[in-house]
């Protein structure tokens, strides 16, 4: 066990009125469990006023499980897989954190190591003379996080967790660090803060990409035509790879702006959109023609210098999912070392990400 989860409780304070009038809280936190067997645990935050509710997963990498809104009157869950931790193979849905690595890490002698035979399903990176492993979409998601504290009050329902180096993701990644997020659920909107802080210990600058594969069903809502999903962005360009997901340092311009049929979209192909107005939040906005949009959108202290993704979107609305994913980073950033945030000793990267709905 890498991290011991400790769950640190805080006290829901409600205001006590005298009669009829007495205030009701609008915000609450509660523990759940996975609507599967495994007894999960999940930590769940709700707006009841302004109709939104998260559940988190804190023993399966802090992940975001389930994310339901309010919709002509009825609670609707939003994410695939939602509170569901049944054994299957290949993508779990819901809303990992992406960390170190977005996308794969390939070596840069990859063709000759797969002709000797070498596989790739994990992927690899070499750092000080070091060949290190590094899984797809880099080890915090596969991590239990530590819970620091929850609370519920007149500013939100917020949860806050932690995940910190140790001697096994150090083999990996050597470097100290200390990921936090808070999750706040407040005025109808989803918020996951996330902090990344170098250790003071570190000899150089530690680097990373940085992501979040937020995963939808489609379509959100139930009889709507999946094929008819829309998907909305002001990206202007669009970052190219190799069919292995490399990126080749080509682009080409795509712009989303005026909204994109999804059942027109390549199943399970991957677009790296860029190319955002500087200064303004990049955003998606994912669209179901029955009536209900959702908008992601992202905020970082620092974006690397280009190529750097702002949006990777994937899926397959014909089978029932799609991922708007928010990214800082570029796959095989560690490798081909682009993309990549650098942090000094002792200094912290911050980034949000939003959700909200109408």
């Amino acid at each position: 066990m890498l991290t011991v989860m400790r769950f640190t409780w805080v006290p829901l304070l409600l205001a006590i009125g005298c009669g009829s009038d007495a205030p009701t809280s609008r915000y609450s936190v509660e523990t759940a469990q996975s609507i599967d067997g495994s007894e999960t645990g999940l930590i769940v935050l709700r707006d009841e006023a302004g109709g939104i509710e998260a559940a988190i997963a804190p023993s399966k990498g802090g992940e975001l499980s389930g994310l339901r809104v309010m919709h002509d009157g009825n609670w609707l869950e939003t994410l695939q897989l939602a509170r569901d931790y049944s054994p299957r193979s290949g993508f779990g849905g819901k809303g990992p954190f992406l960390w170190p690595a977005t996308g794969r890490s390939f070596p840069p002698d990859l063709e000759a190591r797969r002709r000797a035979g070498e596989r790739f399903d994990g992927g690899a990176y070499e750092h000080g003379g070091v060949r290190r492993t590094m899984p797809i979409h880099g080890f915090a998601r596969d991590l239990a996080w530590e819970v620091e504290g929850t609370s519920a009050g007149g500013q939100g329902a917020r949860a806050l967790l932690s995940l910190a180096d140790s001697p096994d993701t150090r083999s990996m990644y050597p470097f100290g660090f200390r990921c936090t997020v808070e999750y706040v659920v407040e005025e109808g909107a989803l918020e996951l803060r996330y902090v990344v802080t170098a250790g003071e210990g570190n000899s150089e600058p530690m680097f990373f990409s940085i992501g979040n594969h937020i995963t939808f069903l489609a379509p959100l809502i139930e009889g709507s035509d999946p094929a008819e999903m829309v998907l909305t962005s002001p990206s202007t360009t669009e970052i190219l790879k190799t069919n292995y997901g490399i990126p080749t340092g080509e682009t080409r311009p795509l712009s989303y702006a005026d909204g994109f049929t999804l059942g027109d979209y390549p199943p399970l192909t991957a677009t790296s959109l860029a190319g955002y107005t500087e200064g303004q939040d990049p955003y998606i906005e994912y669209r179901d023609p029955a009536g209900l949009t959702l908008r992601i959108s992202h905020h970082a202290s620092e974006i690397p210098d280009p190529p750097v993704i702002l949006f990777n979107v994937w899926g397959d609305v014909r089978n029932g999912f799609f991922s708007p994913e928010p990214w800082v980073g570029l796959q095989n950033s560690l490798v081909q070392r682009q993309g990549l945030i650098y942090l000094d000793p002792g200094a912290e990267f911050r980034w949000d990400v939003r959700v909200s709905y109408e």
